[in-house]
């Protein structure tokens, strides 16, 4: 008999033997793919309504009233989106919040970023109780706090200025920024500050040359989180302001509901695409930062 015959190979040496897969081995692959199916499920459940509303945002009036709906438009037009900028106010809406938001991320980073190093870094009585206090403000809902700040804003002359959307919402979100910064700088290790100055530098130089370049994925999550509310916010918006000129995206869209005799769908459709845009850009600039962020400011607790 030859050696093939016996099962023996060339070099002299039993062939493998093919290993049947275990339970472990199924348990294993099943796990995958119910993994799989939840996250396609969970990204089919967020990602149609936007995607359908990009599709019906480029239908024109007919199909988008038509029984049963087209899946794709059969005449693509930009029409809504010409007549959304020459037939509203939508320009105006757009800067407008676009100023609030970036206005209030930056004076909730500023602010919240040096009272969160401070929080870190020196010691003082209260301190612990002032961190709790700070993270329970931010636990309570917008509509309790929407009628003190209003009280505020009117004695302070800001009623129907973006500035008070600016510090109404700086408000609402400097508590999570100054808890979640300082986690963040406890896991900065001190003594590189302190390396630095010895080397020379100041409190603050050692700050803008050591910790806050360390500091950078904890500052965009925040920023980005800070940039999102403000964004979309739409309470305090309608209380705080009622000009046709100082309206953001949130409530002048809003208004637009009801009123088909004036504004189409086919321009709401529009306006949603061009609110989501931005945002969603942002978000895919900065995302692996965000993901960054947010791990190693769940895990470096104090």
């Amino acid at each position: 008999m030859t050696s093939q015959e016996l099962g023996i190979s060339a070099t002299g040496a039993a062939p493998p033997v093919r290993r049947p897969y275990d339970l472990a081995d199924l348990h294993h692959v099943a796990s995958r793919l119910m993994v799989y199916l939840l996250a396609a499920t969970a990204v089919c459940v967020v990602g149609f309504p936007m995607f359908w509303m990009i599709i019906c945002s480029f239908k024109t009036a007919g199909e988008l009233y038509q029984f049963p709906p087209a899946f794709l438009p059969q005449t693509w037009t930009l029409q809504n989106y010409i007549d959304l900028f020459e037939q509203t106010n939508f320009p105006i809406y757009f800067m407008n919040s676009l100023i609030v938001a970036v206005g209030a991320t930056v004076l909730s980073l500023g602010v919240g970023g040096i009272g969160a190093y401070a929080l870190s870094r020196f010691k003082f009585a209260g301190m612990r109780t002032f961190s709790l206090l700070s993270l329970i403000c931010y636990m309570l809902p917008e509509v309790l706090l929407v009628i003190p700040l209003y009280i505020y804003i009117v004695d302070l002359g800001l009623a129907d200025t973006l500035m008070a959307l600016i510090v109404a919402n700086t408000a609402f979100t400097l508590p999570l920024t100054l808890w979640f910064m300082r986690s963040y700088f406890n896991a900065i290790p001190a003594s590189l500050e302190e390396s630095a100055m010895i080397d020379g530098c100041t409190r603050f130089q050692a700050l803008r040359r050591v910790t806050l370049p360390l500091a950078l994925p904890g500052l965009v999550s925040v920023g980005v989180f800070s940039f999102n509310h403000a964004w979309n916010e739409f309470l305090f918006a309608l209380v705080f302001t009622s000009s046709e000129t100082k309206k953001v995206l949130s409530v002048g869209l809003a208004t637009w509901i009801g009123q088909d005799n004036i504004y189409s769908w086919g321009m709401l459709l529009a306006g949603a695409v061009l609110v989501t845009a931005p945002v969603f850009g942002f978000y895919l600039l900065v995302q692996r930062r965000i993901i960054v962020g947010l791990a190693e400011g769940g895990m470096k607790g104090e």
